[in-house]
């Protein structure tokens, strides 16, 4: 089906920092080089993919502007929290989602007065069980057997704390967010920080924007 195939080219454009020749992402989906090439010049025209010299090709800005329509309540809701916990405590701030095993970066607002700070992307991705953003969301199941010790500490607190899982020297702190219902949303709100946080403070405050949102 050439959705289904247009589609598994997206998802390896996407997969790694780099860009892909016509003849890697034939041999990577088995697929026949023409084949690959009349996808690309459907996705080209789209802007979902992009010639980036020497005959490779990237994803295309078309892309943000799908994913700035993926959850828009949610979306909307965060973004002044995020803006807040960013300024307040001089670190990256995120909305991140939950898809399968993976943990999606939805939204992110940067601290505006730090020099060196991390940098994020929506559509970020990551493991559930690494970060604080994706274990925040774990903790807002039902108990598994098994399940990582931070993830039984943070349904006693409210928040996750890790340290160094997928930055090196990274502090992350996560919440996740509910309805009014206390259902989860299979979503969290999180800042990280490549220097010293008052833990107690921040996820005071990472825990007050989830409520906001919640509010929202």
């Amino acid at each position: 089906m050439t959705l289904d195939r247009g589609l598994q080219v997206l998802e390896l454009l996407a997969a790694e920092d780099r860009d892909f020749t016509v003849a890697e992402i034939a041999s990577t989906l088995g697929m026949h080089r023409q084949a690959v090439y009349r996808l690309l010049a459907t996705l080209t025209a789209h802007h979902l993919a992009a010639p980036a010299g020497s005959g490779r090709y990237s994803l295309g800005l078309g892309i943000l502007r799908l994913s700035r329509l993926a959850h828009p309540q949610l979306r909307r809701a965060a973004q002044p929290q995020l803006r807040r916990l960013a300024e307040a405590l001089g670190a990256t701030a995120q909305c991140v989602v939950a898809e399968g095993s993976e943990a999606v970066t939805l939204t992110v607002v940067e601290p505006s007065d730090e020099i060196f700070h991390l940098s994020q992307r929506p559509g970020a991705r990551h493991p559930l069980d690494q970060g604080a953003s994706g274990l925040a969301i774990l903790a807002s199941r039902p108990p598994v057997p098994g399940e990582p010790a931070v993830v039984t500490e943070a349904r006693g607190r409210g928040y996750v704390v890790t340290h160094g899982q997928l930055t090196p020297g990274a502090i992350g702190i996560a919440a996740p967010l509910r309805d009014r219902t206390g259902r989860s949303l299979d979503a969290s709100i999180s800042v990280i920080a490549l220097r010293e946080l008052d833990i107690e403070r921040a996820g005071e405050l990472v825990v007050q924007a989830a409520a906001a949102v919640t509010a929202a």
